[in-house]
């Protein structure tokens, strides 16, 4: 009668163990489609693989009783996860159309939230966020007096500072990187204004939101960068193997993450690439390139009792022309608070101007009628950065 017993309990163990394995076979099997998969698939696929197995430890992987003998034994211990599985997927670039709309209707409009936001005016609509240049109080510091900016500005001391000398040789070559895309570039603003602080010449403009010029991809990667304004050094401040040129633009950009200049400038801490500034270099010619010309001859209407002129607003590309050829490097503003969050882009090939429009750009620089007056802050130490060359 024992024997009929301990057979029956046998038995019943038996179907048991068998009952629960054909329920993880079934569950654990494979799921299989005949349409080729997709790299996306695929990740799906194993992050359903990845989730059966955390399941089944759970469910056969804790301590269980048998209970003729009263031992403890695991079962299916072996099905703890082994392998971590990581995926780089290749960044899915879209039609240049697609992301021009995205840019418009999302990125630029509403850069904070990405959402919808209430109807605004014509007039409301205009971004003032971006009109007044970033830059202290004029008597907070002088081109002179380089070497006391530090006490001021402690930023101004990094090791990461702008302008730098570009080597000739040592470039590091990015291959197989994209074009920068300029947006709306051929947009004409509203209005453009033209200032002189006894430092510089800067030009700005009032676009609506959605119309503001942008850079995006190349170096930037995915980031967007709204155009704020663009100053005039004379000469320039980057130079090229020691060589300095003559004059130089830099327009500034401030990325679409942000609501203006002093938001980026409360992150640049965190952010080392809140600003992307693009370096236009010019060289001696025979000709003038006419959107520096029409900014020169407009300074000429500034002086003492005007520090600010209109100009006749134009697009960007006028003044700041699209390019290809560049080189990059991580840097700072080249004037105080000189935050080390800039991402900086120097035109391939230099622009071209006449020597007697420079000669007449200095009469209009002078100040205070001293010849010796700086306007352009003394090339930085490179140090340990590398300098990248796009083409």
């Amino acid at each position: 009668m024992f024997d009929k017993r301990v057979s029956k309990v046998t038995i019943c163990c038996f179907l048991f163990i068998c009952i629960q394995s054909t329920g993880y076979s079934a569950q654990s099997q494979d799921q299989t489609s005949s349409r080729t998969n997709t790299l996306f698939d695929d990740a799906d696929d194993i992050q359903r693989q990845l989730d059966n197995e955390a399941r089944d430890r759970i469910k056969f992987g804790r301590v269980s009783f048998i209970a003729n003998k009263g031992r403890r034994m695991h079962v299916f211990n072996s099905l703890q996860p082994k392998t971590i599985w990581v995926f780089h997927f290749p960044t899915h670039y879209p039609d240049h159309n697609s992301i021009m709309n995205h840019v418009e209707q999302q990125v630029v409009r509403y850069p904070r939230e990405y959402s919808a936001a209430e109807k605004k005016t014509d007039d409301e609509d205009y971004d003032e966020s971006m009109i007044t240049p970033p830059l202290p109080a004029s008597s907070e510091w002088d081109y002179n007096n380089q070497a006391k900016w530090i006490k001021h500005f402690p930023d101004c001391g990094g090791k990461s500072q702008s302008p730098v000398d570009l080597p000739i040789t040592g470039l590091i070559k990015a291959r197989g990187a994209r074009n920068l895309l300029f947006q709306n570039y051929d947009v004409e603003p509203k209005s453009m204004l033209l200032e002189n602080d006894g430092k510089r010449v800067v030009l700005s403009g009032e676009w609506k939101s959605e119309q503001r010029p942008l850079i995006y991809g190349g170096a930037a990667h995915s980031r967007r960068y709204l155009f704020h304004s663009m100053a005039l050094h004379l000469p320039s401040e980057h130079t090229v193997g020691g060589l300095q040129y003559p004059l130089e633009s830099q327009a500034l950009y401030v990325s679409a993450e942000y609501k203006g200049v002093e938001e980026a400038l409360e992150a640049s801490p965190s952010d080392p690439q809140a600003f992307l500034a693009v370096a236009n270099l010019y060289k001696y010619s025979n000709h003038t390139h006419k959107g520096i010309e029409e900014i020169l001859s407009s300074a000429k209407s500034l002086s003492n009792n005007s520090k600010n002129v209109s100009l006749s607003a134009k697009c960007l590309s006028h003044f700041n022309p699209p390019f290809k050829e560049y080189a990059c490097y991580q840097g700072s503003m080249t004037v105080p608070p000189c935050t080390e969050s800039v991402l900086w882009l120097i035109r391939g090939r230099a622009l071209s101007i006449m020597r007697e429009t420079v000669e007449a750009a200095q009469s209009l620089m002078v100040a205070e009628g001293d010849p010796k007056h700086l306007f352009f802050r003394n090339a930085q130490p490179l140090n340990d950065r590398k300098v990248f060359l796009f083409n």
